[in-house]
């Protein structure tokens, strides 16, 4: 039986943070000490924070290697967070449960739990509870000076949660729409809180101004957060990798829930009552670097579907159709193509 080409329209759906946090957190926390603050040596980019490869190694380090460090920290002794516990979680077990959840390094939720309220470099537990369970502020009123905070999001494990949960979020929205809810995208100019022109060169850096939209925090020749990175990846002897491992296995047409299911490269998972269970795909221009994946023309332009056949009806999952689409950005005389399009 032959079918003609249809069109669809395929929309890209990424969920909200649930969470509610303080603006610019970074600025909000108690005096950090000099070794955060000075010149790390290396030179500031404000276009890249951490690099993106870096910023999802989220095996980077276990929970072993974390507690380690908080009991030989670069402050000259151990952190207090070394005996935390929030809910009879070790400090650093959270950590890396966050780390593996949202597949964020868990070097860059150390860096952040510093830059945002010191706690790596206390020896001791700091005199305000508050700047523990809530440092992120996730739960609490914004903005306001004696903010009333849900007292189930108290807590360092469920506070790295709620903030990872926000930048893989944001990589998220990056991957569906090329920018966050905020308009911070790879390769888009913005302006900084503190007035600096920045243009992201990753999706990481990106979701890291989302977040904070501040580029220097008053760190001596750069970023705050960078120069924490650089001091605590030194700490730590951490290589970053070439090409980033999202751990991810869904391949173009599966199921997922999110883009971090997704292990092709720029994925996008199209979710909602159009797209039954989710689906993985990516944008593309002419072909697919998957194999079995054909770029069909979309109404908003060129995304990768599974091939399929239609003599085979087990040959797409169920809830979508074998149909034959034409090629998006093809030479002249591409074939059209048989894919499992969505309703």
């Amino acid at each position: 039986m032959t079918r003609e080409p249809v069109a669809v329209a395929l929309v890209a759906l990424v969920a909200l943070v649930a969470c509610s946090f303080k603006s610019s957190p970074a600025q909000s926390g108690p005096p950090l000490p000099a070794a955060d603050t000075a010149d790390s040596g290396v030179p500031w980019n404000p276009d890249e924070i951490v690099p993106a490869a870096a910023f999802t190694d989220f095996t980077a380090e276990d929970a072993t290697s974390v507690q380690s460090f908080l009991e030989r920290s670069p402050y000259g002794g151990a952190s207090f967070l070394a005996t935390y516990q929030s809910d009879g979680v070790l400090f650093s077990q959270a950590v890396t449960n966050a780390a593996s959840t949202y597949r964020i390094n868990p070097i860059v939720l150390l860096v952040a739990v510093e830059a945002t309220g010191a706690l790596v470099s206390y020896a001791t537990y700091p005199q305000s509870p508050s700047g523990v369970d809530y440092v992120f502020g996730c739960g609490c009123s914004v903005p306001s000076v004696n903010a009333t905070c849900a007292p189930q999001t108290a807590g360092l494990d469920v506070q790295l949660g709620c903030y990872a949960d926000a930048l893989r979020t944001s990589l998220d929205q990056i991957a569906a729409t090329g920018q966050t809810s905020g308009r911070w995208g790879p390769g888009k100019s913005a302006t900084t809180l503190d007035g600096v022109t920045v243009i992201p060169a990753d999706a990481s850096t990106a979701a890291l101004y989302q977040y904070d939209p501040v580029a220097g925090h008053g760190a001596t020749g750069g970023s705050l957060f960078a120069n924490i990175w650089v001091e605590y990846t030194q700490a730590f002897a951490y290589s970053p990798p070439a090409i980033a491992d999202t751990g991810a296995t869904a391949q173009i047409g599966d199921g997922c829930i999110s883009a971090a299911d997704c292990a092709v490269g720029h994925a996008i998972c199209a979710t909602g009552s159009g797209y039954p269970g989710g689906l993985c795909t990516s944008q593309c221009t002419g072909s697919c670097a998957e194999p079995d994946a054909f770029c069909a023309d979309f109404t908003q332009g060129g995304f990768c579907l599974s091939v399929c056949s239609p003599t085979n009806a087990a040959s797409c999952r169920a809830g979508y159709a074998c149909a034959l689409v034409q090629p998006s950005g093809a030479p002249p005389g591409t074939s059209a193509a048989y894919v499992c399009a969505p309703p």
